[in-house]
């Protein structure tokens, strides 16, 4: 081997370990510096789509497909992100094929593009494209600007030529300024960046839609197409305004829209509305949801159940004196902001349960004092806060729920009103009945036809269940009941374990005799659920539901004709066609 031979040998051994040294990049140290800026939060993890931005990007023959699948293996514990220890394990074998140039390359392209900044200079770099970009975007921004200022300082040249902005004496206003070439040329740019003309493109979007909303706000209700119903009311339910709604919200609506569908029904509707996966649905994709559920549905239908809603909310927020004004509103059919003699008939009708004639004409005669057969919001608004002045929150809502017709009311009518008048009337002097939520024996019958899942608790003792159950109830314990006053009922719903048997059902629904003990432990059960799922006491207990031909069996399972009334005084609210085979027994002389 020749001298010079030898001298090229050493001096290409020479630069090779110059390169080597040039590219020795630490691999574990800069992917770490990748994880840390990938991980927008701080969170100690990387998420799915960050990890699929990494893959591809350190490896450009992988597919979307490909990175996915490397995901899943990469996940260890199967939580949906990756930390720092099985990202590391991951990428050192993804990268171990790539030469010192290309991982170095790669590294600093994904530390260029990724939002957190980088100042190290070891591994910050301008991206790639740069030059197209300053040749296709800032080259021809400058020159625009350059001759704009050009046209300015020239328009301004003959201005002050011309005198035309000074006084009559000859003299330059004190205010005027000559152009400022520089200052000129920075504030074009500024304006005239992408930044601004993106910021100026959505003011306008932003201004836009404001107009749109005007626009739909000054409209009437009924002039509103299924679109703006469904945007107004989504402003009224979002309450404070932030322009998104939780997912509670969104059940409440749609079980308020379509009453039909169960709670777990409603929420695998819903779990799609929520495009974006950040806990909260905006008003397009609450737009979007609704109108794919109710596209199937008439108008007259839709518009119902947006009222419905509508009404809901409002009476959700209203105060006592707006809740009477509802009631007003309602009553007063011809709009006419008085109630004229049969509005206030059909006022004094709900007012008096049962429909007494004398009664009802005494309630007229007390709601226009004056006799003109005209009452003013003001002169209904006194009597009925006198009326109801000691009536709880609870009770006064329950009262006003009575005075509000089927269509558009916040609640559904009170099943007690479907009992006999006897009946109806001893159950809703409960104190619970006005407190806690209710269902009636139509209402289950209904849910029943439709296939939902019922769970039955029974709260009677275990003496009234010997007699007779629902078929598949639960039953809640050894309850004791004497009076509300006197009874352990809420002490044994709040020890008693039925979520498991809850688990998966539209609605629970609490049984005893004729309703006292299942609404007592209705809303403790509600609150031990944690609100999973709605929890209600069944009105007139199992004895309405008897009388309204419900099946009961016997400890085996087999039907039986035969209920227990809970107390001897209610027997006589047994009026099943078939004879009840229960007696209590003789009581000792």
């Amino acid at each position: 081997m020749g001298v010079m031979d030898t001298l090229t040998r050493s001096t290409a051994d020479t630069v090779a370990k110059a390169d080597a040294k040039k590219w020795a990049m630490d691999r574990s140290e800069a992917l770490r510096v990748v994880f840390h800026a990938l991980d927008g939060d701080d969170s100690g993890s990387i998420e799915m789509e960050e990890v699929l931005h990494l893959a591809t990007g350190m490896c450009q023959t992988m597919s979307e497909d490909d990175a996915r699948a490397w995901f899943q293996e990469m996940d260890k514990d199967g939580d949906a992100t990756v930390d720092e220890a099985e990202y590391l394990e991951a990428m050192l074998k993804l990268t171990d094929d790539l030469s010192p140039q290309q991982f170095e390359h790669r590294i600093k392209d994904l530390l260029a593009r990724t939002n957190k900044e980088v100042t190290d200079p070891r591994w910050y770099y301008h991206c790639e494209n740069n030059r197209e970009y300053l040749e296709a975007e800032v080259v021809p921004l400058v020159e625009s600007g350059l001759n704009e200022m050009m046209r300015a300082i020239e328009a301004e040249r003959l201005r002050v030529a011309s005198g035309k902005d000074w006084d009559e004496d000859g003299h330059v206003p004190p205010d005027w300024r000559p152009i400022r070439p520089l200052q000129f040329l920075g504030e074009y740019l500024r304006e005239n960046s992408r930044t601004m003309v993106r910021k100026r493109e959505e003011e306008a979007r932003l201004a836009a839609e404001a107009a749109a909303k005007a626009e739909y706000l000054n409209r009437t209700f009924d002039e509103m197409d299924r679109e703006q119903k469904l945007r107004y009311s989504f402003d009224k339910i979002d309450g404070d305004g932030n322009g998104a709604l939780d997912f509670d919200e969104l059940v409440f609506v749609c079980r308020k829209i379509n009453p039909g569908k169960g709670v777990e029904e409603a929420r695998t509707q819903l779990s799609w509305m929520d495009k974006d996966g950040d806990g909260q649905v905006d008003q397009d994709e609450y737009v979007n949801a609704i109108l794919e559920i109710m596209q199937d549905v008439d108008e007259e239908t839709f518009v119902t159940g947006v009222k419905r809603v509508l009404t809901a909310v409002q009476f959700a927020k209203a105060d006592r004196i707006e809740k009477l004004k509802m009631v007003f509103e309602h009553v007063d059919e011809d709009n006419s902001g008085e109630l004229d003699r049969n509005e206030l008939t059909k006022l004094a009708v709900a007012l008096v349960p049962g429909g007494d004639e004398v009664k009802v004409r005494k309630t007229m005669k007390w709601l226009d004092a004056n006799g003109d057969a005209a009452v003013s919001f003001e002169e209904f608004k006194g009597p009925m806060i006198e009326a109801t002045e000691g009536l709880d929150d609870d009770q006064f809502d329950a009262a006003v729920h009575k005075l509000l017709a089927a269509e558009g009311e916040a609640v559904e009518p009170d099943p007690a009103d479907d009992l006999p008048p006897k009946f109806g009337a001893y159950v809703t002097q409960f104190p619970s009945h006005a407190k806690c939520k209710w269902i009636g024996v139509k209402r289950v019958d209904s849910m029943t036809r439709d296939e939902k899942k019922i769970c039955v608790i029974d709260c009677r003792s275990p003496d009234e269940r010997a007699v007779s159950i629902i078929k598949d109830s639960v039953p809640l314990g050894d309850v004791k009941f004497v009076s509300f006053e006197d009874n352990n009922v809420d002490a044994v719903a709040g020890g008693a374990d039925v979520s498991a048997a809850c688990e998966g059902a539209d609605v629970v629904v609490c049984v005893s005799a004729v309703g006292a003990e299942g609404g007592i432990a209705a809303p403790v059960l509600a609150e031990k659920l944690e609100g999973k799922v709605e929890v209600r006491n069944l009105v007139g207990g199992i004895v309405a539901w008897y009388n309204a031909g419900g099946e009961v069996v016997d400890g085996e399972g087999k039907p039986v004709e035969a209920v227990h009334p809970g107390q001897r005084r209610c027997i006589g609210f047994i009026t099943r066609a078939r004879k009840n085979a229960f007696k209590f027994p003789k009581e000792e002389k």
